[in-house]
């Protein structure tokens, strides 16, 4: 049965983006060696609102997925004025250990992108099981990476939508980039930050087991998010963002730790998709790295599978993982560009200048064509 509810009151925890990765020394990462490694440099540093705040522009949606014994939640955001222009779809999935709220408010909440929200249409998907307050879902049932991507099909047919802009984080954006893969006639570009879409070796895969199965969430949760947020670190988020660390600790213990180990596992195993399958998109794709994240290099390779006409890398410098989080005033512009070569908002921003004023939808045109370059 599909229902529609409103969206309970939403906490504003902005942050994050994330990518568990690869070797066995970032499971043993000390914090505290990072809260000594301050160079003499003068460093700026960035404090975040986090007071908790009703969000009212979204809407809760419970849809029943065809692959398994669970439901599909996502949030929808549609601006008042999507009726007035050609306003493009925009769905997001988030990394492990966050939900749409943790991992995609702090990018959103900028001015410059608060003030073209009354012209987008805005699906989140949730993980299943991450929406606040979910219940357990069994370790048998739980989907694998192949399975959430088909569920993507699930949430276009239920909310009638022919195509979209995908925008996934860490591992969600493997989720999206594997149902590009499958379904590419419904996708007209996708964003990825710091996403690994590539499978583990098996020699990493052990090594990734180990520490991950000595912390099983039904018998130490907090390990488990101890163990995630040590991938989250960059070498100087201490000093760029002393406060995010416990900030993201607090918003993970609002998601339920079994669903959000599950998710971890199905990210472990997930299965390599085809290098030729990757070259063959033809959508835009956009792909966001920090150059001090541990994933960096194998985000690069992934990008030197797409398509080169087609594909731009924005490497953000003194950032991790956190992208949207550590440095999310950096990703507006490349989200702004990106836009424009798909043929949305074209004039707006060119009119708007630094003013959050909103235009009436009369000086918006869509009929232009702007290209990025290929490397930002």
């Amino acid at each position: 049965m599909l229902e529609e509810t409103t969206s309970p009151t939403q906490q504003q925890l902005n942050k994050s983006s994330s990518g568990l990765n690869k070797s066995s020394n970032g499971l043993n990462k000390s914090t505290s060696g990072l809260r000594n490694s301050r160079s003499g440099g003068n460093l700026q540093v960035l404090v975040h609102d986090y007071t908790p705040t009703l969000n009212e522009n979204e809407t809760a949606h419970q849809i029943k997925s065809t692959k398994g014994k669970y439901n599909i939640t996502c949030y929808e955001r549609k601006g008042h004025l999507c009726g007035a222009v050609n306003s493009p779809v925009l769905i997001t999935y988030h990394d492990l250990g966050l939900n749409h709220v943790s991992c995609f408010n702090s990018f959103f909440d900028q001015p410059k992108v608060r003030c073209i929200l009354p012209y987008l249409h805005i699906i989140h998907i949730e993980a299943p099981g991450h929406e606040y307050n979910a219940q357990t879902i069994d370790s048998d049932d739980y989907p694998t990476m192949q399975e959430m991507a088909e569920d993507v099909l699930d949430v276009i047919e239920y909310f009638k939508v022919k195509q979209f802009i995908g925008m996934g984080a860490g591992a969600g954006g493997g989720v999206l980039t594997q149902f590009t893969v499958d379904h590419p006639r419904y996708v007209l570009g996708l964003i990825l930050i710091g996403s690994d879409i590539k499978s583990f070796s098996w020699l990493e895969t052990v090594k990734q087991w180990v520490g991950f199965n000595s912390i099983p969430s039904h018998k130490n949760p907090n390990s488990v998010k101890n163990y995630l947020l040590n991938h989250y670190y960059s070498e100087n988020m201490e000093e760029t963002n002393p406060d995010l660390r416990e900030h993201l600790k607090r918003d993970m213990e609002m998601i339920n730790p079994e669903n959000m180990c599950h998710y971890v596992g199905s990210f472990l195993k997930r299965k390599d998709i085809s290098q030729s399958l990757i070259k063959s998109l033809s959508c835009k794709v956009l792909v966001i790295v920090g150059k001090d994240s541990s994933v960096s290099d194998d985000v690069i390779e992934v990008f030197s599978h797409f398509n080169p006409r087609y594909s731009t890398m924005l490497q953000i410098p003194d950032c991790g993982i956190l992208v949207s989080a550590e440095k999310p005033t950096m990703m507006v512009e490349p989200f702004k560009l990106f836009m424009q070569g798909l043929g949305y908002l074209l004039n707006y921003y060119a009119s708007i200048g630094d003013s959050q004023e909103i235009l009436p939808p009369s000086t918006i045109n869509n009929s232009q064509e702007m290209n990025l370059p290929q490397q930002i």
